[in-house]
């Protein structure tokens, strides 16, 4: 990979250590609540096994259509990727991000997919921040029109949480912004990183929008399948209104799964649409199983059989 500028490196190692800082405290104060509560309840009826499974396929749903976004973002910035690269690499970096800290699962789809795709590792970054960028965009949408409509059938203590974590996501945006613009040399090196962003204003554009919109939707789906899987109906737009709350909450700086801050999100989130304390819990842990261990055991799987496993990673970024 390209050299880091020396400016950036100290940054990158400060946000790695805030983000895994926030994790625990926020995952301290979640188990310390979660301790409080009644036992949660898993799945124990065949129906409810069957919306487990049924989350767990939607989710593999989402990967692939994130994966086809990638690949649409890569060959738009004049990549040449293998299809099943663009799909086994977006798995990859999910499972890796899963279990290290500092985005190590966007290093490595970045470190194997440039060799693979004839692209220059600054183009691979270029379509990671692409991705990101649409996501951001989207989620941010549901967030403010699905959250502020929904609080009117759910009560108004969500409120506070709603208005705290967009002041957070936008005090963040205009820190970066201005560091980058008084950094000269990181804003040398992240200038070539913006034209796959730069092409999104365009009819191409338009459709990864309207793909990630579908990403969210599925995502929704899933979540809403968790929810029966534990006995907890929910409408589809208190899920839109779930998911878009704790991705929310993700943007804010943290370890590996958004541990703490995504978990404190679920939680607020579940009471706000009528849960209980145990619901929460129940909840909480049944999400964790189908967001996190299918995707990380095929992704490891994957990197270990394709891609030479960790050991040709840490080669590769040497």
């Amino acid at each position: 990979m390209t050299a880091t500028p020396p400016d950036a490196r100290p940054l990158r190692g400060l946000g790695s250590v805030l983000g895994i800082g926030i994790s625990v405290v926020a995952l301290a104060g979640v188990v310390w609540w979660a301790l409080r509560q009644e036992p949660p309840q898993l799945p124990h009826t065949p129906g409810e096994v069957a919306a487990l499974i049924g989350a767990i396929a939607l989710y593999g749903v989402n990967t692939l259509v994130r994966s086809e976004r990638w690949h649409r973002l890569l060959l738009d910035d004049g990549a040449r990727p293998a299809r099943v690269d663009s799909y086994s690499l977006t798995t990859v970096g999910y499972a890796v991000n899963n279990v290290l800290p500092a985005r190590a699962g966007d290093a490595a789809r970045v470190v194997l997919m440039a060799p693979r795709a004839d692209a220059s590792k600054r183009t691979v970054i270029g379509t990671i921040v692409a991705e990101r960028l649409l996501d951001v965009g989207v989620i941010l949408v549901l967030f403010l029109v699905v959250g502020y409509a929904i609080l009117g059938n759910v009560g108004t203590h969500s409120v506070e949480w709603i208005v705290l974590a967009t002041a957070v996501v936008l005090a963040g945006g205009a820190v970066a912004i201005v560091l980058v613009r008084r950094n000269h040399r990181i804003h040398d090196f992240v200038a070539p990183m913006l034209s796959s962003t730069y092409r999104l204003v365009s009819r191409h554009g338009a459709l990864l929008v309207a793909m990630t919109f579908g990403v969210w939707i599925i995502e929704s789906c899933a979540w809403i399948a968790v929810g029966a899987s534990v006995g907890f109906g929910m409408s589809f737009l208190e899920g839109l209104y779930l998911v878009a709350l704790a991705s929310v909450f993700a943007l804010i700086p943290s370890g590996p799964g958004y541990a703490g801050t995504q978990d404190a999100a679920t939680v607020i989130g579940i009471k706000a649409i009528g849960g209980t304390g145990a619901t929460a819990v129940s909840y909480l842990v049944m999400l964790r199983f189908a967001l996190l261990v299918p995707i990380t055991v095929v992704g490891f799987l994957l990197l270990a059989a394709r891609y030479g496993g960790l050991a040709r990673l840490r080669a590769a970024r040497a």
